[in-house]
């Protein structure tokens, strides 16, 4: 199909060029004045346009830039963008868009969405990342980064998009969802569904009116319906795997995917008690499924009083210029500390000079330090991980004489013996005292080498590098340098304010193009602001 074509022709049209719709240093402004920097043709190669037979389709540049406008403003749907293209003069400018031009509907803008999802023939990422990136180096050519760059990490929750239900609503909610995608598919009535599977509640508006006066308090009603609904389940797939070859090839994915997660909900959330009841297990797994619309998304913790349910949203960027380099989406049960390595990797390649990164102490631990350092040559400035005191006194009283291989206790009881003992499938020195030594030392009653019959003091498998790193910590000059991560929370907060919060569609892989987006604003925004005053300052001049 062709490309369109628009051109300004028109008397009305003439005023989307006037300042006074858009205003320098804003989104509208530089997607209006500075397009063809922003959306080069080899990002979107294999878009729509390309033949000359078919109805003409929207250029790739366009829906782009209608996409970044769309994540500049927190929490706007698809549809709600595209209403806004239709009578906001400014964001007609930016879209180099005709006043008697109707906007490209939701539909075009969905499709496009799932072709940014899909990996680069050329390079095998996804289109989205790619078109973040090229973002950031237009930023980073400008100059945006300065001698005093900090760079500073962090994650923060992101609430998933589809409803988070308990155990109850998951297995009926997903068999009436079952159900109902399961006459869609053979074409058939949902009560002919319902009739073959022996199931009323596929017919029913709701779960828990369905088993409306269920004593939940009492564990044996409890119990009743949920050994009713893991047998409905367990049935009803059963079904759909035997009439699988009686649907459309095309429709086998999703099922096979809803029967899967429902047999999840049964294995992981159900547990029999003492009395043969079923009963909701109270545990938690990172395979725990918490909603059926969105299967990727945790109950996770940033803190012991909140519970979150969604994603993790990991960002690595510029303190001082605001500039973010790098971005990750995870399920919200990753730590902190796994995606170090690969933010400061994906950072380093649009940026080397990175020496020195700041974080809190989830990035203090010491296998996240020597991975960053081993693979990146980056060092790590975070709070290090404090060690369990053991009545009142801990590990780090201890004095160690590396070099001689001898440890000294509080009380001042020296031991030279020692071997090598298996931690966590490591070998770590192990150091011991002789039984009679525990009536010489002073804080025997305090002392773990001395209280007790072990006698003994195990080692970190990088005792002195952590030492090394706790005295550093206690420098002034190194808690000075670290109360520049305050500044750090910008960048989260320039996330969040472009709704990163919350995810606005179903699965992780939407909410990481969303993520992407709005860093990929931020980034162009503080771009614009920079152009803006040159711009301005060459006027004076």
């Amino acid at each position: 199909m062709p490309m369109k074509n628009f051109a300004l022709l028109r008397f009305e049209d003439r005023i989307l060029l006037d300042d006074r719709i858009v205003e320098p240093g804003t989104l509208p402004w530089l997607l209006r004045d500075h397009a063809g920097m922003l959306c080069p043709g080899w990002l979107f190669r294999g878009w729509k346009g390309a033949s000359k037979a078919g109805r003409e389709a929207w250029p790739a540049a366009l829906l782009a830039a209608l996409l970044l406008l769309r994540h500049s403003k927190p929490g706007m749907s698809r549809v709600g963008s595209v209403a806004e293209a239709a009578t906001n003069a400014a964001w007609r400018a930016a879209l180099h868009l005709p006043w008697h031009v109707a906007p490209p509907d939701e539909k075009t803008l969905r499709e496009f969405e799932a072709f940014l999802r899909e990996n680069h023939p050329s390079v095998g990422r996804p289109r989205f990342e790619l078109a973040f990136e090229h973002w950031t180096r237009l930023g980073l050519e400008a100059g945006l980064v300065g001698q005093d760059a900090t760079w500073v990490m962090d994650s923060t929750p992101m609430w998933c998009f589809g409803a988070v239900l308990d155990t109850v609503r998951l297995l009926g909610d997903g068999l009436r969802s079952l159900g109902r995608r399961w006459a869609r598919a053979r074409k058939i009535a949902l009560e002919t569904v319902s009739i073959a599977w022996a199931e009323p509640l596929v017919l029913a508006k709701s779960t828990k009116g369905y088993f409306d006066g269920t004593d939940w308090a009492d564990p044996a009603s409890r119990g009743r319906v949920l050994a009713s609904l893991s047998a409905s389940v367990t049935h009803a797939v059963e079904q759909v795997q035997a009439g699988l070859s009686e649907v459309r090839e095309n429709k086998h994915k999703i099922l096979l995917r809803m029967c899967r997660n429902l047999l999840s909900v049964v294995q992981d959330d159900l547990v029999t008690d003492e009395h043969g009841v079923l009963q909701v297990a109270h545990r938690t797994t990172s395979a725990r499924l918490i909603s059926i619309t969105d299967p990727d998304a945790q109950h996770f913790r940033k803190c012991k009083s909140k519970v979150f349910s969604g994603y993790k949203l990991h960002v690595l960027g510029d303190a001082i210029s605001g500039l973010v380099l790098s971005l990750s989406v995870t399920p919200g049960g990753v730590h902190d500390g796994a995606q170090a390595h690969p933010l400061i990797a994906r950072a380093k390649k649009l940026y080397a000079d990175i020496r020195r990164v700041l974080g809190d102490a989830a990035y203090g631990g010491m296998p996240v330090r020597k991975e960053v350092r081993e693979q990146d040559q980056v060092e790590i400035l975070a709070p290090p991980v404090a060690t369990a005191r053991d009545a009142g006194v801990g590990k780090k009283d201890y004095t160690i004489d590396f070099e001689a291989m001898t440890a000294t206790c509080p009380g001042g009881v020296r031991s030279s013996r020692w071997a090598r003992t298996r931690q966590n499938d490591q070998l770590v020195p192990t150091f011991y005292w002789a039984q009679g030594s525990a009536e010489a030392c002073m804080c025997r009653e305090q002392c773990p080498a001395h209280n007790g019959k072990r006698g003994r003091l195990q080692l970190h498998p990088d005792e002195q590098e952590l030492r090394a790193i706790r005295a550093d910590w206690q420098k002034p000059a190194t808690r000075a340098a670290y109360r520049l991560r305050t500044r750090g929370e910008r960048l989260i907060r320039e996330m969040t304010r472009r709704g990163a919060r919350r995810a606005c569609a179903w699965g992780i892989d939407s909410a990481r193009l969303q993520a992407f987006f709005a860093g990929g604003v931020n980034n162009l925004l503080v771009l614009a602001r920079h152009l803006a005053g040159q711009q301005q300052a060459n006027r004076a001049a």
